[in-house]
């Protein structure tokens, strides 16, 4: 019998390089193992702000979950849910802990969410299957390049709303060559996603949130790890150091 070659073979680093971090020491390193205070600063080197997906009342919390797990593993930093007329619930065990490290943004309606989006200078795309759509995701990386990209994506039963699609700034769709003409809605998002971070990704390349952003995301990393530790530090000596990282940042869930 042939052994396997994969049998002894030791396991994939996490990441090909150490990327340069602009975080610097934490009071509160100390309280988390050298390698996690190392993966935080890492993914946070990688993460992506100019892409973002936008979920329109998605009500099944198993596919809105496993968008979230799809964003973070793609090293997308931020996403918008619509929740309309329902609460928006993570799935715990789908999510693997991933939406705690997003900036999760859930809006009452698609009109706030928008609002949002333009204030940041998103340009804003629908997945649709309107025959003025670009076909392909892949076509979309001129349009990332000009200008920070929002993805939309409407729910599996009525797909995006007459609101979404007037306020958009155009629509695209992925083509497909079977009977069937839809695809899950996590399915959907990996595969526009992936086609747009395929080459960062394969080349382990830097991400592009700004220095400050990665100091006050770290900052609120290391706090909800040790939320009772950063509340303790704050009413003593170390609370002026602490208090220099900015606390939590806006819009962080």
């Amino acid at each position: 019998m042939v052994p396997s070659p994969y049998k002894d073979s030791s396991p994939r680093p996490r990441f090909a390089r150490d990327l340069p971090s602009p975080v610097p020491l934490h009071p509160l390193d100390g309280s988390l193992t050298e390698q996690r205070a190392a993966i935080f600063r890492q993914v946070l080197a990688r993460r992506c702000g100019r892409l973002v997906v936008v979920l329109e009342e998605c009500h099944d919390p198993h596919n809105a979950t496993a968008v979230l797990r799809t964003c973070d593993c793609f090293g997308l930093h931020r996403v918008h849910v619509v929740a309309g007329r329902t609460s928006f619930k993570v799935n715990s065990r789908i999510s693997q802990g991933s939406h705690r490290y997003l900036d999760l943004r859930v809006h009452a309606d698609i009109a706030e969410a928008y609002a949002d989006l333009r204030a940041d200078g998103f340009t804003i795309l629908v997945s649709d299957l309107a025959a003025e759509a670009e076909v392909g995701p892949d076509c979309l990386a001129a349009r990332l390049q000009a200008a920070p990209l929002a993805l939309v994506f409407g729910s599996e039963g009525f797909g995006i709303s007459d609101a979404a699609r007037s306020g958009a700034d155009g629509s695209f769709l992925i083509p497909m060559a079977g009977f069937a003409q839809s695809l899950n809605l996590s399915v959907s998002v990996a595969v526009c996603v992936y086609a747009l971070r395929a080459a960062a990704l394969s080349a382990d390349a830097p991400g592009d949130l700004d220095p400050t952003a990665q100091i006050a995301w770290y900052d609120h990393w290391v706090r909800r790890q040790r939320p009772g530790l950063a509340e303790r530090l704050e009413q003593d000596r170390h609370g002026q150091d602490l208090a220099c990282f900015g606390g939590p940042p806006s819009g962080s869930r």
